[in-house]
């Protein structure tokens, strides 16, 4: 069978009705790629849940643990673990779904010389990891948007908790802004990670302007091939889509991706309007959460907040 006939019966194949449920390996691995396809979402925490409801271990801030062995003196009284907390989620489901016009499939698979079916997954994985990136740092659950009132997302559960640092500014956030927020975060919290700057592209551009515009060099801030990437000795992180004008100041660790496991699948390129688009419909239904693993390892900056 040649390259066209076999690229044929692949689109034969997909154009019939499928309805499947993965099994649960391969609905974690599918749900793994879609956070791996986000730029910054493949960069923070995954945790692949095993039920709708559950909890995940806070980020680590054990010290002094060590104890003087005394032999058979040794009294194993054991050792508080007060601090290893943990924190719940609660998955939300949601689905992608999106027609796929015949030819564009047949050709992009022959000029990749990949299979039919990988081609569309991969495609359902990158548009489903960039709406989830979005969903999770912009979500709002009192959001009259539909898409972003979906679940709450890191600066949505940054701004309402308790436990996290709030620092406001006023107007634009400016480099002096970010100069006294890392001294806000208790010692124990900065050494349980490597603390980043999360922020958008339009405050990123903003900031590095400013650095820029400096008669005298800033020494604490970094300049490469001027693209600013670190700022008071901590990376900054750029995420697409991200609100402008608030800055996350935490290990990326800190802030969590959860998923479901049952990954439900359908499809067809049977009926009249499959007919008349000449294309298939693909359905992804699965859940999702996000989760703030330690409050207290973050601040939030923003102009509209309260301390």
């Amino acid at each position: 069978m040649n390259t066209t006939e076999m690229l044929q019966k692949q689109m034969d194949n997909i154009k019939k009705s499928n309805n499947v449920t993965l099994p649960a390996d391969d609905g974690r691995a599918f749900m793994q790629d879609v956070v791996a396809s986000g730029s910054t979402l493949a960069k923070l925490n995954y945790y692949p849940a095993k039920s709708s409801n559950g909890a995940i271990d806070m980020l680590g801030v054990k010290k002094r643990r060590l104890k003087l062995h005394q032999g058979i003196n040794t009294t194993p009284d054991g050792t508080d673990h007060a601090e290893e907390r943990t924190v719940p989620f609660s998955l939300v489901p949601v689905y992608t779904d999106a027609w796929f016009e015949n030819d564009n499939v047949y050709y992009t698979a022959r000029s990749r010389g990949q299979n039919v079916e990988d081609i569309i997954a991969s495609m359902i994985q990158q548009q489903f990891g960039a709406d989830l990136q979005d969903l999770a740092f912009n979500g709002d659950k009192s959001s009259a948007d539909a898409f972003i009132k979906l679940d709450d997302g890191f600066l949505k559960l940054a701004r309402t908790n308790a436990d996290t640092i709030k620092h406001d500014v006023t107007g634009a956030i400016k480099i002096a802004d970010l100069q006294v927020v890392p001294i806000q975060v208790a010692p124990e919290q900065l050494r349980a990670g490597t603390f980043v700057w999360v922020m958008g592209r339009g405050t990123h551009t903003a900031l590095q302007a400013e650095v820029i515009a400096r008669p005298t060099a800033l020494g604490d801030a970094v300049l490469v091939n001027g693209v600013l990437t670190r700022l008071h000795g901590y990376d900054i992180e750029v995420v697409d889509h991200i609100v402008e004008d608030t800055v996350l100041f935490t290990p990326l660790e800190n802030l969590t991706v959860v998923t479901g496991f049952d990954v439900q699948y359908s499809r067809t390129g049977e009926g009249p309007e499959a007919m008349a688009k000449q294309a298939t419909y693909h359905f992804v239904l699965s859940s999702v959460d996000f989760v703030i693993r330690t409050p207290k390892a973050l601040v939030v900056i923003d102009a509209d907040i309260t301390p």
